[in-house]
Order: C-alpha cells, then sequence, then structure tokens
C-alpha cells in the first residue's frame, strides 16, 4: 500500500516539474506549502487504576486522566495541476500532531490525493482565487497500518505579486484510525501558507 501511493505521487509530480515554466500550457503548476493550528477531537484514555490521583491537590500525568487538548498543529507542502476552466487535481504530504510538541507522540503524516475547483479560474488577473477541495487521505507514521479517510476544504489564495500569493485555507481531515497510537481520528486545521505558480 504504501509503495502503490509514493509510487503515485511520483506519477503525479512528473508532469507538474515537466511543465513548471509553461504558464500557457491546457495545465497550470501551482506549488504550496502551509502550517495551521488544528482543532481534533484528542481523547486520553481514563486509567481507573490511578482514579485517586485525578481527585488530589497534586496535579497527576495526564495519562492518568481523561483530559481534553483539542490543540495541535498540522503543517506540510502540495502541488496542482489546474486546468484552464479552474478544474484541478493535487498531491499533499504533511504532518498532523494532537499538540505543539512536535515530539511524534500520537502525530501522523497525512498524504492526499485531490480534486479540486477554482471558482475563477486561471484569470491570472483576478487577485483574490477562492477554491474548494476534496479526496482521499492516507495516514501514516508510528502505526503497522495504513488507515485512510478522506478531506474536504476551501479557501482563498491571494494573488500578491505574479507568482506568489497568501495561502488561507480551512482543511477537514477523517477517518484517521484509532488503532495505533494517534490520539485523534479527525481533525480541522485552519491554514495560512503561500503559492507559487
Amino acid at each position: 500500500m504504501k509503495q502503490l501511493f509514493f509510487s503515485t505521487i511520483v506519477w503525479l509530480l512528473s508532469p507538474t516539474l515537466a511543465l513548471a515554466g509553461n504558464g500557457d500550457g491546457p495545465v497550470q503548476p501551482q506549488f504550496y506549502f502551509f502550517t495551521a493550528p488544528i482543532v481534533s477531537n484528542t481523547q486520553y484514555y481514563f486509567n481507573w487504576a490511578h482514579l485517586s490521583a485525578c481527585g488530589s491537590a497534586l496535579p497527576p500525568p495526564a495519562s492518568y486522566c481523561n483530559t481534553t487538548a483539542r490543540g495541535g498543529n498540522d503543517t506540510g507542502f502540495g502541488g496542482e495541476l489546474l486546468g484552464r476552466r479552474g478544474f484541478g487535481m493535487g498531491i499533499e504530504l504533511g504532518y498532523a500532531g494532537p499538540d505543539w510538541s512536535f515530539s511524534g507522540n500520537g502525530a501522523v503524516g497525512v498524504g492526499s490525493v485531490n480534486g479540486s475547483y477554482h471558482l475563477f479560474g486561471r484569470q491570472s488577473r483576478r487577485k483574490v482565487d477562492p477554491f474548494v477541495s476534496g479526496g482521499y487521505s492516507v495516514y501514516f507514521g508510528d502505526r503497522t497500518r495504513l488507515p485512510s479517510g478522506f478531506n474536504v476544504g476551501g479557501g482563498l489564495n491571494l494573488w500578491f505579486i505574479k507568482h506568489a500569493a497568501l495561502r488561507l485555507e480551512i482543511r477537514g481531515q477523517d477517518g484517521i484510525s484509532q488503532g495505533g497510537s494517534s490520539q485523534f481520528t479527525r481533525f480541522a486545521a485552519f491554514r495560512f501558507g503561500m503559492t507559487f505558480r
């Protein structure tokens, strides 16, 4: 499964890299990176053996009690081939964690293959480029299997110069398995980053 996913990424990137300097072809390549705070359904499991510690004056370790830390981070990069009528296809790789430590505790890698639609097509004279996207996601990392799910989202590219834009996006990921070490099964990311074409 891993080999198939990464082979698909390489196959999809090949025409993107070949067309990178040509904005007038049937497709236009775009590349982006992002970082984002997330809101997730983080779950820490209650340890009944340490029930008395949860009510004590001294703060117990987080693993002893049912805490509800919901924040975290999502960061990554991607590429997209955008057609003249605004329809596109892209791939993305990222990292998501249920806290801000970047320690890898409960974190997952996220790979996505998406379709997208840019409302105004490829009209470079427009400064505001709203879009929607969605597709297939696979989650990987310190686990023995590759659960898959889906993602949906939308946002804006704000083209302040011809070849670079501020990227603002909301993306929801779902279907992350509770098997293994991940502490969440879904999250919403409030992304900001840059897009280049």
